[in-house]
């Protein structure tokens, strides 16, 4: 992997959040760990919602919208070229 993909990688990290829970998370301040622990569960669970890599469990989401004080539609991501509809 060259010096240049690395980089790449590395500053879309640290570019706009890639999910709606990240975007929530990053606008209150909360941290992965926090979220954890009010939740019961382990950090790289939530750092997966975070990344997209897992879906919120519809349980799940009901419980991080009540701790976040948001709609739990809120952290439902849109998908793009559907009109907006969310999944």
């Amino acid at each position: 992997m060259s010096s240049l993909t690395r980089s790449r990688r590395r500053s879309s990290r640290r570019g706009a959040p890639q999910t709606a829970l990240a975007s929530v998370l990053e606008t209150q301040g909360r941290r992965l760990v926090w979220v954890a622990q009010h939740l019961g569960v382990d950090a790289s669970t939530v750092s997966r919602w975070c990344s997209g890599d897992r879906p919120i469990p519809e349980r799940r989401r009901h419980q991080l919208a009540a701790i976040l004080g948001v709609d739990p539609a809120e952290l439902v991501d849109r998908q793009p070229g559907n009109g907006g509809a969310t999944s």
